[in-house]
């Protein structure tokens, strides 16, 4: 939580000044370093001590250098500066997260025991993004959840529907008609 508490303070000052298609250029290029942060020898790079502050900037100076941007570079230059480097996988989710909320393109699962179909998938993800004004696209999730739970962490929206409680509704309005 932390982090992404530190990440919001890079994220502002760029969604602030940079126009839409260099934000959308801005969070590819940094969702394609943090993938880098996936890769353990580069961690071991990231995380050394016997590595220099310098080294580690012009690394990822090196990943950026076709972006040919000033911003892109001086924030890596910035995040080195503060020892933040780190950061970077977090700063892309976070910036990814900004963007689809300015645009209301949000992403989710389905969570199912039982496999969904894509056009299942597809129609749930329209409906719903239809009832909340938004583009929403879901991917299916296979769980031991006895149903259908439908997440988008980004809008606050979880929906379930339980094959156990329906049961146990349903024989509650028979004991109830009885």
């Amino acid at each position: 939580m932390r982090h992404e508490l530190i990440a919001k303070r890079y994220i502002k000052p760029l969604m602030e000044s940079c126009d839409q298609v260099s934000l959308d250029n801005l969070s590819t290029l940094l969702s394609t370093v943090a993938k880098a942060y996936e890769n353990e020898k580069f961690n071991l790079i990231m995380n050394s001590n016997d590595v220099s502050s310098s080294a580690k900037c012009q690394l990822i100076l090196d990943m950026v250098a076709s972006a040919n941007s000033t911003t892109v570079n001086n924030l890596i230059k910035l995040l080195a500066e503060n020892g933040r480097l780190s950061l970077i996988p977090v700063i892309a989710d976070q910036l990814t997260r900004e963007i689809g909320r300015v645009k209301r393109t949000f992403k989710g699962r389905i969570y199912s025991n039982n496999v969904v179909d894509q056009a299942s998938v597809d129609t749930i993800a329209r409906d719903l993004g239809t009832k909340m004004g938004a583009t929403i696209s879901l991917s299916y999730v296979a769980s031991d959840f006895d149903g259908i739970r439908v997440e988008v962490d980004d809008l606050n929206v979880e929906i379930n529907f339980s094959k156990s409680r329906l049961n146990a509704q349903l024989v509650e309005h028979i004991l109830k008609a009885i």
